[in-house]
This record gives structure tokens, sequence and C-alpha cells, in this order.
């Protein structure tokens, strides 16, 4: 449902009588979902006396870290909105339940846009949050992995991110001026780009590889253009984000190259880290 005015752009028309709901709306009418504060409130007193029972049954004399349901419920309708956007302008799209996820399609929108139709909607919860969903989204993503990898590592320390600097995700890079030397291509597109820091971050996946028939070594090469230029190229798979501690170590080792130390998070922001993890992670193709 939406009351105020409709913001110009907002739908798609197919046909005279057909209107459909264009990416960005979508976005919006999404951030403004509420639940009903009952069932928050029901969840939040079942997980606090759950874990109460836990910490009680292994003999630890502390008491359970509790977080705010309704701040709580805020970010995890921001990621989820932040996750959707990335997929709408980033080149994969989430097929059905059963369905194969589709790769090399073309984005539908860019963040640019979001955060324009967001100002132009008003000033409302949905507009709040969708505005900063484009603060937080990428554009560009290739994959779902590449999307919540992205969102795991900047996203804010107190939403549960680890709070690095945002990259630029499969950003190119002209290195014509040395093909035949260094390079056997014009362009080099790593998934991660950090280009001012001279640092890069790829994901490795067979999976990912398979779906878009690409094999192994030309993510190799490419690794090896960018290295010999002077990049500081990473490399993730899917068992490295397969545990938070992992992704935890991949996120230190970023940061070391960046020059930017991670903010240690708090007994709460903790808490909210291993929620992200597992709102990001287990439905999240490899």
């Amino acid at each position: 449902m939406w009351s105020p005015d409709v913001p110009v752009g907002a739908f798609w028309v197919l046909q005279d009588t057909v209107l459909l709901s264009g990416p960005e709306f979508t976005i919006i009418q999404l951030c403004g979902a509420t639940a009903r504060l009952e069932g928050l409130l029901d969840a939040h007193v079942s997980a606090v006396q759950a874990q109460t029972r836990t910490l009680r049954e292994l003999g630890v004399n502390e008491r359970p870290t509790v977080d705010h349901p309704l701040v709580r419920e805020h970010e995890r309708r921001i990621v989820a909105a932040a996750v959707l956007a990335c997929e709408f302008a980033g080149t994969y799209r989430l097929g059905a339940p059963g369905e194969k996820t589709l790769y090399h399609v073309p984005a539908i929108m860019t963040m640019e846009g979001l955060a324009a139709m967001a100002e132009s909607a008003g000033h409302n919860t949905a507009a709040s949050r969708a505005r900063i969903v484009a603060d937080v989204a990428f554009d560009g993503s290739a994959s779902p992995m590449e999307t919540a990898l992205a969102l795991l590592l900047t996203l804010p320390v107190d939403y549960g991110g680890f709070g690095l600097v945002r990259p630029r995700l499969n950003a190119s890079i002209d290195v014509s001026a040395h093909r035949g030397i260094l390079a056997d291509v014009d362009q080099v597109s790593p998934d991660y780009l950090w280009l001012d820091h001279g640092v890069a971050l790829e994901y490795d996946s067979a999976e990912f590889h398979a779906a878009v028939g690409r094999d192994a070594r030309s993510d190799a090469v490419r690794a090896n253009i960018l290295t010999s230029l002077g990049y500081r190229v990473f490399r993730a798979t899917p068992r490295v984000v397969r545990s938070l501690a992992d992704v935890e170590l991949l996120a230190r080792q970023l940061a070391c190259a960046l020059g930017t130390p991670l903010e240690e998070p708090s007994d709460v922001q903790a808490l909210r880290r291993r929620r992200l993890y597992a709102q990001l992670m287990p439905s999240r193709d490899a």
C-alpha cells in the first residue's frame, strides 16, 4: 500500500491499462513494510529466554546479550532491501524456488536512480530507509555471493558489518598500455576493487564459473595482470565464507591492506554481526 503521492517514473507502462511497479519504487515499498509489534516482542522474549537457559545449562554466570527488537527489525529490513537492490542493479537474477540463478543479464536500475526517487518520495519511513539502502547497496554485482560478501564487509559495525571502505564491484581497469607485455587483454575487471588503495579481491566459485561459462584460467590471468601492475590481490572461496570466523580473518587482512584497522564490536554489535551473517549467507548461492 502507498498513500503519499506516487513519485514520477515509479511505474513502467506495459499497456495503456497495465502498469508495473519499477525496481526503484519496489525497493521503496519494501522499505515501508512493517511487522506486527506483538510478533516482534514475542520473538524477542523467546530468544532472550532461550539464551538464558543455554547460559545456565553451560554453567556460565552471565546475563544474555540483549538487542532492541525494533532496532533489529529496522536494520533487518534495510539489509533485505539492500540485497534486492544489489540484484536489480547487478547482472544476475534469482530464480523462483527450484530455478537456477540467471547471469549476464542487464541491470535494471542504479543506486543513483534509487536515491533520486527516494528523495522525491517524501519524508516517510519508506523513503528514509530507501535512502539508506541507496547508500549501502552496490551497483555492478555479478552474483548473489558477491552481494552478500560486499554487504557483510562494508555495512557499518552497528548494523553487524565490518565497516570496511566501500569497493567498486566489477569495475573495469584499462590495461591496454601493457598489452603484449604484462597483459593479453585491454581491460580487467576484478570482483571487488579499491582503486585508490591498489587493492582487489576475487571471489572464486566453481559453481559460478560453470554457470557463466568462465574457466579458472581467466581468473588466474586477471589476478596475475593486476599483481604485475602493483595491485595487492586477495582471493576468497566458498570455503572461506562458510564460517563467520574465516570472513572476519579476510576482513582483517583487507583492512590491513587498506590501512584502516577494524573497529572492535561491542557485545550487541557482535550479536548483530552473527545475525547479519545468518541473514546474508545461508540463502545465497555460492
